[in-house]
């Protein structure tokens, strides 16, 4: 018997096996794929927390005999205490044999000392030839557990659930794809009614994983709290702009704001992978479109406003903070620049050295700030670039945080996580806007930072 909690997950095949493996242990790197047969060989995949493992889940092949696989099992009359022996000795007998290869693998776990996750597709009708199934797997002894996956819908899960039950002690609806955490943790408890023994190391488990979800989180917050601060600092000198003539500025202006551009969205997107990979997601990809520059105006209104705030809202929250006193003036004025959207990336900033000031403001947002001392491109000084970094990043993590390790699709970045800046009250955008500039002073591990960690842990738990 195994010192830990261990299934094996056995059914039909290219039912959502190695999909219900990949979201329990939240491994993505279970190899799943819509075709039948892809799993030929027991793998077994633990859930591990500081080196301890959890519990242990086995993705065994599908049936593929088992019709005369219990046509063996039924030549010698059997009485029911002895049936597990008798399934061992099928296991003995076939072993080193190419007859029965998949049942070998797939009841020998069994036999060790695995309970059973027995999983069927719901959209499909239900069919006497499983009974064959369920049939053998009752004749090994051991605690058994029915998961209705709906692949394709829910159509028939009623005449599953009627049928399942005359073959397992507890039946249960379970979606690997979409399943959020809470019914994973409803899951193990399950699994801890199948074995009384086991109960209490589900408990354990249970406890465990609920703590260390807490933990990863905080530690989430503090991911993207850090990546804030990287991408509202961020600095990038040209010293080839330095040594070009002035004839040739702007022929490599374009090229400079585009390399600051480019440099942005990877700073961007390291942050992004260090949660997935905090969250053991090692193959994420997502919709989430980059951030670009305008090359003409330095900036690209259409995403300012899906990812910060709108013009009003910033203009009062920018006053309130103190950011920009001239922003309520523009705005009494109808005015343009800042007030009619959001950024998009980097934005050119003190670059008086290079061309002069006159030159510098004819071509760069009047919002950007302008030192003849200065040879770089950037920070970004839109104060709406806080908005819009944060609601990329909230929105990055709380799509991935709903993402099941079992989905193999590009990760979809919602409209509704998309406007949450917006939908902030005016007292809490004034607040984080103060506590944004106060980070780029005090660094984050400040006072700041701490409150903006704080802030973001309860986005991610909400």
């Amino acid at each position: 018997m195994p010192e830990h909690p261990m299934m094996a997950v056995v059914g039909h095949p290219n039912k959502g096996k190695s999909s219900v493996v990949a979201a329990l242990t939240q491994n993505d790197q279970v190899e799943i794929s819509p075709l039948s047969g892809t799993t030929r060989v027991a793998q077994r995949f633990s859930l591990k927390l500081d080196g301890r493992t959890v519990f242990e889940l086995v993705d065994t092949p599908g049936f593929q005999r088992a019709g005369q696989c219990l046509a063996w099992l039924r030549e010698q009359p059997v009485a029911a205490d002895r049936r597990p022996q008798r399934v061992a000795a099928f296991i003995e007998q076939f072993a080193d044999s190419d007859r029965f290869v998949d049942e070998v693998e797939l009841l020998k776990p069994i036999i060790e000392g695995a309970g059973i996750i027995y999983v069927v597709d719901g959209s499909l009708p239900y069919s006497p030839e499983y009974e064959t199934e369920m049939e053998i797997l009752r004749w090994t002894g051991r605690p058994r557990l029915a998961l209705i996956n709906p692949i394709g819908g829910d159509t028939h899960v009623a005449q599953w659930r009627q049928a399942l039950n005359q073959y397992f002690s507890l039946v249960r609806l379970f979606d690997p794809l979409h399943a959020p955490f809470e019914q994973h943790l409803q899951l193990l408890r399950t699994f801890g009614e199948l074995e009384p023994h086991s109960g209490t190391a589900f408990d354990r488990a249970i406890q465990q994983l609920e703590g260390y979800r807490r933990l990863k989180l905080h530690q989430a917050a503090g991911i993207i709290v850090e990546n804030l601060y990287r991408l509202l600092g961020y600095q990038q000198s040209s010293s080839r702009l330095e040594r070009a003539a002035r004839e040739q500025l702007a022929a490599l202006l374009p090229e400079e704001i585009e390399r600051f551009n480019t440099r942005l969205n990877r700073l961007e997107r390291e942050g992004q992978q260090q949660l997935e990979a905090l969250f053991l997601y090692h193959r994420l990809e997502s919709d989430l479109r980059q951030l670009e520059v305008d090359r003409s105006e330095l900036m690209d209104t259409s995403q300012w406003t899906l990812w910060g705030l709108g013009k009003h809202q910033l203009a009062l929250v920018s006053a309130g903070a103190g950011a920009a006193i001239g922003l309520l003036a523009d705005a009494g004025l109808g005015g343009a620049s800042l007030l009619t959207g959001v950024i998009s990336g980097g934005v050119l900033g003190g670059l008086s050295g290079w061309f002069g000031a006159d030159w510098v403001k004819q071509r760069i947002p009047s919002w950007l700030q302008v030192s003849a001392e200065r040879h770089r491109l950037g920070p970004v000084k839109d104060p709406n670039f806080a908005f819009v970094i944060l609601g990329r990043a909230l929105s990055h993590a709380r799509a991935m945080l709903a993402r099941s390790h079992a989905d193999r699709e590009r990760l979809v970045i919602g409209e509704e996580g998309i406007r949450r800046m917006r939908s902030l009250e005016l007292k809490t955008q004034v607040r984080l806007l103060k506590q944004c500039r106060q980070l780029l002073k005090q660094g984050p591990q400040g006072r700041a930072a701490d409150g903006l960690r704080e802030w973001v842990y309860r986005q991610l738990t909400d």
